[in-house]
């Protein structure tokens, strides 16, 4: 009797394993196929292309490679020499047809005072002309110093905002064309599955797990993209819609990008923008901050794996 007994509490026991062992197969595989996840997110940045609005070599190069620049902080400077030898031969053109100007416009004076009893009214004429066309070159004058004047002021090429200027292999005597990652401005593009955007909406919490890490980031579902491009359809020369008329056996579920804002804390120390992290949404509006236990994290990395 006692041995049966035994049997039977031993096979209820296997029962009870293998019923907990298929519910946790399930949960594992709807999170994996219906849960609002992916591993195929990267961190992206506003960035702002620093191109010189003049011309010329690099003659000052004040920062380095990745540095964390503040908002008008000087970061090239380009051929000043020429630019300040241009604006001082405009400034001295201004003199000189200021000079002119005063001259001929007390000759244009005087010959009016005298009037057609000393001479005649061709040669006051001539002189009002004369003063009317040194005014106008005194005006283009002008207008050339103050364009040397700003050409002068942009050889200093000053930061747009606050961020990192990357990728400056640049040195003295080259031309720039280089961009600045503006600071404060990252956020994830999660490319979601087609079949998981109905568990998604704007307001949801998102863990975020750097790829490689266990540090877990922060942050809110901010929108979803209203489209991406459809590669089975085209048009052709005439604007008609050209289909692909093969269908596959096998559909993969289209990804579409899901635009999240990281928490203003998670700003301070970003991953550099184009690095890969696993994203999971949760459905409730917050996600409670707490340290991650050993399995928790051991979670994180599998995903990386699938």
């Amino acid at each position: 009797m006692n041995q049966i007994m035994i049997r039977m509490t031993r096979i209820a026991i296997t029962v009870v394993i293998v019923i907990l062992a298929a519910i946790a197969v399930f949960k594992a595989w709807a999170f994996y196929t219906e849960s609002p996840w992916t591993r195929d997110a990267k961190f992206t940045a506003d960035v702002v292309a620093i191109a010189p609005d003049v011309s010329g070599l690099l003659s000052d190069v004040p920062i380095h490679d990745n540095q964390l620049v503040k908002k008008d902080q000087i970061l090239f400077v380009i051929d000043r020499p020429r630019y300040q030898e241009a604006l001082n031969q405009a400034e001295a053109d201004v003199r000189y047809y200021q000079t002119l100007v005063a001259e001929k416009a007390k000759e244009a004076g005087r010959r009016v005072r005298l009037g057609v009893q000393a001479m005649s009214q061709e040669e006051i004429d001539q002189s009002s002309n004369v003063l009317a066309t040194v005014r106008q070159q005194l005006a283009k004058a002008q207008s050339t110093r103050d364009l040397a004047k700003l050409d002068l002021e942009r050889t200093v090429v000053r930061a747009p905002a606050d961020g990192w200027v990357t990728n400056l292999n640049v040195h003295q005597g080259e031309f720039i064309n280089r961009a600045l990652v503006k600071k404060g401005t990252f956020y994830i593009l999660a490319y979601m599955e087609e079949t998981k955007l109905d568990g998604i909406k704007r307001g949801d919490r998102v863990e975020i797990t750097p790829l490689g890490s266990n540090r877990i980031l922060y942050g809110t579902v901010d929108s979803i993209s209203a489209g991406v491009n459809n590669k089975s359809s085209t048009a052709d020369s005439k604007g008609l819609a050209t289909v692909d008329s093969n269908l596959e056996w096998v559909r993969l579920a289209q990804r579409v990008p899901v635009k999240i804002l990281l928490d203003g804390n998670e700003q301070e120390s970003p991953y550099p923008a184009g690095t890969t992290a696993t994203v999971v949404v949760s459905n409730q509006q917050d996600v409670e901050r707490k340290s991650s236990s050993p399995i928790v994290q051991l979670l994180h990395r599998l995903r990386e794996f699938g």
